[in-house]
């Protein structure tokens, strides 16, 4: 059980890498169990879709592609109290013509918080409550900056995982989430986004899931950003498919790729991932 609890966790490290901090599941970590997760992730796009949800194909040469660091660290404080930091260093492209480039680079948003576990039901399954808050880590000059809002943010996860039923499958692994999240700012944004992931054992030390991340994000701002991190009013339905493979009871890395197919205001790019889970 602890194994199979590692192993979604870790899983669900790769999924919202649209925004590098939406990486929580809700299985404890377990009392003064530590987590470190570095992570990279790739993504690219030269098309979006306008407000109405509409395909619009980008300029001739234009493109926007970000890569990112992310740190995750995570420490049980109890069996059911968890802390949890994550730290994103992003690096950004953004080529409006051929041979004209914007580059910008820098920490993102650092998103802290505690996560609590409201119920287990015989340790197979895990009902938790997420509380964080959202500090960036960057100046917003004039209001504005490519490595983010620039506000500070608040947000409250509900989330619900653990083994699959046994009528569904004798192995495996699920996790669903719903959140909601602020930022102070007269102009927002509201988010609110949904998250399930359905994770299956193929051999003893490998694994394939899948995923599907929905994100909407409202605000009275409507201008579109190719730059994704910058955007207030958007959304959008992100499938992902990962897979795993455990070299030690303490180390495990996984590999995720992604495809946005459909949008309204936001990109349509695609992506990749590479995580480590170290368990200290």
């Amino acid at each position: 059980m602890k194994k199979l609890r590692l192993f979604a966790f870790a899983i669900l490290l790769l999924v919202g890498f649209i925004r590098p901090y939406k990486v929580y599941a809700g299985f404890p970590i377990g009392k003064y169990r530590d987590l470190v997760v570095p992570s990279f992730n790739y993504y690219t796009q030269t098309n979006h879709y306008d407000v109405y949800g509409d395909y619009v194909k980008g300029a001739p040469g234009a493109r926007y592609t970000s890569m990112s660091a992310n740190l995750y660290l995570g420490y049980g404080i109890s069996r059911k109290l968890d802390l949890i930091v994550s730290i994103p260093y992003l690096y950004q492209v953004n080529t409006i013509s051929a041979g004209k480039s914007i580059i910008s680079q820098g920490a993102g948003d650092m998103v802290a918080g505690l996560s609590y576990n409201l119920v287990n039901y015989s340790f197979k399954r895990f009902l938790s409550v997420q509380v964080s808050g959202v500090v960036p880590l960057y100046t917003a000059v004039n209001g504005t900056s490519a490595l983010g809002l620039g506000d500070y943010g608040t947000e409250v996860k509900l989330m619900f995982c653990g083994a699959l039923p046994d009528f569904i499958a004798d192995k495996g692994y699920f996790n669903t989430e719903a959140a909601y999240r602020r930022y102070f700012n007269f102009q927002g944004p509201d988010q609110v986004s949904f998250l399930a992931t359905v994770g299956y054992p193929i051999s003893w030390h490998n694994q394939v899931s899948f995923d599907i991340s929905i994100m909407r994000s409202f605000s009275p701002n409507k201008s579109f950003n190719i730059n994704y991190n910058a955007e207030r009013d958007y959304a959008f339905v992100k499938p992902q498919l990962n897979l795993g493979h455990t070299f030690t009871r303490r180390f495990s890395m996984f590999l995720g790729g992604y495809y946005v197919p459909y949008g309204i205001n936001t990109g349509l790019g695609y992506g990749g991932s590479i995580v480590a889970i170290i368990k200290l």
